[in-house]
């Protein structure tokens, strides 16, 4: 296999371990951890983490180790202001191209996933398909640069969204929400399509806050995360 693709191979699976909160948030791990885990040589591994880190997944440690990056309110709110300008820009976009783009079609599917908090896998299915659903509005847009961005963000994200999801239910206001802003796309009504898509930003922002603090005084800080027996790779 060429280094390139393992290299593919091995950042995907390490982002897998942070989004699913395998690595916990904060969690510190090296280079040999993570290569003994895997069965590999450092050298993919220490070229997945070097994009990793450029995209803010990890960071790296005192010593030769590296970090999972924290959770934050103060990162976690940031996040969303971005998400708020891409997904509602996207969305407009995508609803002014929307005459003759058949592909949008399938976002219908997309629309009916839901899921259960008391089942892990069917929260990762939803994740997936909500990952998904939002990527194909940013692709319809037809902006390359717009839809690369807001894939880097939504996978950041995905973190975020998981902690929520369990912790929580939304699954019938997010089906709801999906289907108004294909509904919007579909009829070629940007501003409508801009507007759902910037309330269903704002309504995942409260959810996912409300689930991890009961009070705004937590703003820099790391999280303390209910996450059982996910501790970690040390």
């Amino acid at each position: 296999m060429p280094n390139e693709s393992l290299a593919d191979t091995v950042y995907a699976e390490i982002r897998s371990r942070i989004t699913r909160l395998e690595i916990a948030p904060g969690s510190s791990f090296t280079e040999a951890q993570l290569a003994l885990q895997l069965g590999l040589s450092k050298t993919p591994v220490r070229e997945a983490l070097a994009r990793l880190r450029q995209e803010g997944f990890v960071h790296l440690a005192p010593g030769a180790g590296y970090r999972a990056s924290d959770v934050t309110i103060k990162d976690t709110r940031e996040l969303f202001a971005l998400r708020v300008l891409l997904e509602g820009e996207a969305a407009a976009l995508a609803a002014a191209q929307a005459v003759g783009l058949s592909d949008l079609r399938a976002l219908e599917e997309l629309c009916t996933s839901t899921y259960s908090p008391e089942d892990t896998g069917s929260v990762d299915r939803f994740l997936e398909a909500n990952t998904q659903f939002h990527l194909m509005v940013g692709r319809a847009s037809g902006n390359l640069r717009l839809t690369t961005i807001l894939e880097v963000m939504l996978v950041q994200m995905e973190r975020l969204f998981r902690i929520g999801l369990l912790l929580s239910s939304r699954a019938d206001e997010i089906v709801h929400e999906h289907r108004d802003l294909l509904q919007a796309i579909l009829a070629g009504d940007a501003e409508e399509a801009r507007r759902v898509a910037v309330a269903q930003v704002r309504a995942s922002q409260r959810m996912v806050i409300d689930a991890l603090v009961s009070s705004d005084d937590v703003t820099t800080r790391p999280i303390a995360l209910p996450l059982g027996e996910m501790s970690g790779l040390v």
